[in-house]
């Protein structure tokens, strides 16, 4: 078989438009490469200088294909190049040609230091035969894999549909080890991997370390474990912890799950998602009175106009009522209803008190009956009314406006990016929240799961949590009814968690697939209900009755002594203006005196 033809034949079979090809062959055979690629679909880069290689990016938004000629001069720069970027990986579709036959003793001669891992994409291709090529590690030998003589296209076709994939065919890794760590974050509470009396500390780790064992009995690999103890935040442009570590190429493998963030893609890959957490404001819903004045709540804008409207107009009628009575009506009763006690009537009834005045007048007297009444059927609705608020399950604060206009205090889960997903937030809301609840605070802002959910036990508080980690301490801690009365509002959505592995590692794509198996058979989901609890049921409901505190009785306290203070500003008012009152007749009759005597002096001396 032609040796281009075959070479195109191989890379439209594998549905491939991109040929990167590294060759030192003559003028005309590159010619002809290129002219049957393009008229088969495929374009060709030719670069005979290996001396000058193009940059070789380990991942691209395409597939591409590599061809080299492993007899050219200098081949071996390609392949330390390629092995020192990682292009020998899934993205990139390599075929590596010799047209002598095959001989395996070369073949590991020439690809002695190439650095071809589990999810490598590499065809030695001779002249009789084609061979599958990678290796478990960079310090194993090469594993040789015959998949058949060169063919034709559509025997190639056959060949990939049923040739299983490279994740199925390479799960044997030979019990290598591979160097990983695990997140310690607080060893005095560590009692085993099994042990779920504090599943709240380190739950990432407890949650992923049984999924990646089963990795490692399944691909056959051991770990090679250590322990550090935090998960790494960036400093000057490197992290510490285990981020740096990974950065830094010490670790190939992290088993734990991490924030899938933009400042760890840069440093770091992430090979499958494991868990999906919610971190919202977890608070106990406050009393209406604790948010809000409940003497105001009974009755909607319109009523309490209408009622206004009802006392203005029986106070208006009640004066013009006294006018006419003034006017020549022997009702002293009637007589008093000026416009000032009419109106002091009118607020009375609102309150149900009632008046001295009892004017012999049928027109006021009925007048007074219907104010009355009206008051009555207004007192006893609003009665209710607060009676109900104060019994009724609360649903004050349902939106992160409403906490942040509330008097209740916030609190913030701590964490490795504890200020970060506020500070990043877009949302107003949010950031406004943020500014005036939290930022105040400063350290004080961020608290351990048990000292905050037990701060939200004692109401009045909303901490901003990972629900696993708070619904493990409320499920011992809390009694029936303060589980019901919890309530939830989102702050922002946190990015998925996920295993993470080393930049560009060889074996990204088979953990991930393997773990995405995992998900799908359900052992994923079964590890997450052992270490993550669920929401604690209710049981209790919210039957009974509620007491009334003096929280909920405090706006009619703040109105009784405004009105005493008040009253007590007007009293001296009133008795400074008395005191003036006196001074100023009392100077007047003193400055008259000595006049008078001296007019009398004079009369009688003449």
């Amino acid at each position: 078989m032609d040796f281009i033809n075959f070479i195109i034949s191989f890379f439209v079979s594998k549905k491939l438009t991109l040929l990167t090809a590294f060759l030192c062959w003559r003028p005309e055979d590159v010619s002809e490469l290129m002219k049957q690629g393009r008229a088969a679909g495929l374009r060709v880069r030719a670069l005979p200088r290996f001396d000058r290689l193009p940059a070789l990016p380990p991942y691209r938004s395409f597939r591409e294909a590599m061809l080299l000629d492993i007899r050219c001069d200098n081949s071996t720069l390609v392949l330390a190049e390629a092995s020192s970027k990682r292009a020998f990986n899934l993205r990139h579709s390599w075929l590596i040609i010799d047209d002598s036959p095959f001989n395996v003793s070369y073949l590991e001669t020439s690809l002695g230091d190439a650095l071809v891992l589990p999810d490598g994409d590499v065809t030695w291709a001779s002249s009789d035969v084609m061979v599958d090529v990678y290796r478990v590690k960079d310090d194993q030998p090469l594993v040789v894999t015959s998949l058949g003589p060169t063919m034709s296209q559509i025997a190639l076709e056959r060949l990939w549909a049923r040739l299983p994939t490279a994740v199925s065919r390479r799960r044997n890794l030979n019990n290598v080890y591979l160097k990983s760590a695990t997140i310690i974050t607080q060893p005095q509470y560590f009692k085993g991997w099994h042990d779920l009396s504090n599943r709240q500390i380190d739950t990432f780790p407890k949650v992923t370390y049984p999924l990646l064992m089963l990795c490692g009995e399944d691909l056959k690999f051991r770990f090679n474990l250590k322990q550090v103890d935090l998960y790494g935040e960036q400093r000057n442009g490197t992290f510490d912890g285990l981020v740096g570590a990974m950065q830094r190429g010490e670790l190939e493998l992290g088993v734990t799950s991490m924030f899938l963030r933009g400042d760890r893609w840069r440093v770091l890959h992430f090979c499958a998602e494991t868990v999906e957490l919610r971190g919202n404001f977890l608070f106990r819903q406050p009393a209406r009175s604790a948010v809000s004045n409940v003497f105001v709540l009974p009755f909607s804008r319109g009523v309490w106009r209408a009622l206004a409207a009802v006392g203005g107009a029986a106070a208006a009628l009640l004066a013009l009522c006294g006018l006419l009575a003034r006017r020549g009506t022997p009702d002293a009763a009637a007589q008093r209803l000026t416009l000032l006690e009419s109106f002091t009537f009118a607020v009375g009834t609102i309150c149900q008190q009632g008046s001295d005045l009892s004017p012999s007048l049928l027109s006021a007297r009925v007048l007074m009956f219907c104010t009355l009444l009206a008051s009555l059927f207004v007192f006893t609705s609003y009665s209710a009314k607060i009676v109900a608020i104060l019994q009724a399950p609360s649903d004050a604060l349902q939106t992160l406006a409403d906490l942040t206009h509330s008097p209740m205090d916030l609190g913030v889960q701590e964490t490795t990016y504890k200020r970060v997903y506020f500070a990043e937030s877009t949302d107003p809301v949010t950031q406004a929240l943020y500014r005036r609840k939290l930022l105040p605070l400063g350290e004080r802002a961020y608290l351990s799961v048990v000292d905050g959910i037990a701060r939200v036990r004692s109401g009045l508080f909303a901490f901003q949590v990972e629900e696993s980690s708070a619904y493990d301490v409320i499920s011992k801690t809390y009694t029936e009814r303060e589980k019901c009365g919890l309530k939830e509002i989102k702050a922002f959505t946190l990015p998925m968690v996920a295993v993470p592995v080393r930049k560009h590692s060889g074996y990204r794509d088979l953990l991930g697939a393997r773990l995405r198996w995992q998900r799908e058979v359900g052992l994923m989901d079964r590890f997450r209900r052992i270490w993550m609890s669920s929401r604690p049921k209710c049981d209790a409901g919210s039957g009974g009755f509620v007491s009334v505190g003096l929280v909920d009785v405090l706006p009619a306290a703040h109105v009784l002594l405004a009105g005493a203070l008040l009253a007590a500003l007007l009293l001296l008012l009133e008795r400074l203006a008395h005191a003036a009152t006196n001074s100023y007749r009392s100077r007047a009759r003193f400055a008259s005196a000595p006049v008078a005597s001296g007019a009398g002096e004079k009369h009688q001396l003449t």
